[in-house]
């Protein structure tokens, strides 16, 4: 708990000297290459996250590695705060926090959305355009297929789901058609 309560201010201080959503992405790719090389390497991963290398080390690895990818200052610095305060081994919790931090900076919404068949651009961007207007808000979507819709759409918001799929509406017509005719359910179900 307290590891990520201390990855959420540090993902929360980056994401404030971010000024746009192009250097956002760009530097999210960075910290992801520079964790990836952590990943690659045991030793390295050890001597960056612990006390193994000394700080005049770290240094000097994270000047090179900057060297050689040509990351941002502004990655750059991040990095050289994380070894620094000795929190290198909260990058990859940062990274999984990253996203949200900047979404919910920006006032946009993540959604996700099941369809039976890949959204094509324009109905994509048609869908986004009607729930930012149903929200009030700007409008993230994550695309999911489930071949078990057959036909239409299911958006879940958090752990609510609105279903606009054909079998959705199927059941909701059925369960009108219960409570209006009064017919008990176990009749309907086989």
């Amino acid at each position: 708990m307290r590891e990520s309560s201390i990855a959420q201010r540090y993902a929360r201080a980056l994401i404030k000297a971010i000024t746009n959503e192009q250097e956002y992405l760009q530097i999210k790719k960075e910290l992801e290459t520079f964790s990836g090389l952590l990943g690659q390497n045991a030793e390295f991963k050890a001597g960056m996250e612990t006390f193994l290398f000394s700080k005049p080390r770290k240094k000097e690895l994270l000047e090179t590695i900057q060297k050689e990818t040509k990351s941002s200052e502004k990655t750059h610095h991040f990095l050289l705060t994380l070894m620094e305060e000795n929190r290198m081994m909260l990058l990859d919790i940062i990274l999984q926090l990253l996203e949200t931090q900047w979404l919910e900076a920006n006032g946009i919404e993540k959604l996700k959305v099941y369809s039976a068949v890949a959204l094509n651009d324009k109905l994509e961007k048609k869908l986004i355009k009607g729930l930012e207007k149903s929200f009030a808000k700007k409008i993230k979507i994550e695309k999911e297929i489930d071949p078990s819709l057959v036909a239409g759409i299911k958006v879940q918001r958090g752990s609510i789901f609105y279903d606009f799929s054909i079998a959705g509406n199927l059941r909701k017509f059925k369960d009108a058609l219960l409570t209006s005719t009064g017919v008990e359910k176990s009749v309907w179900e086989y």
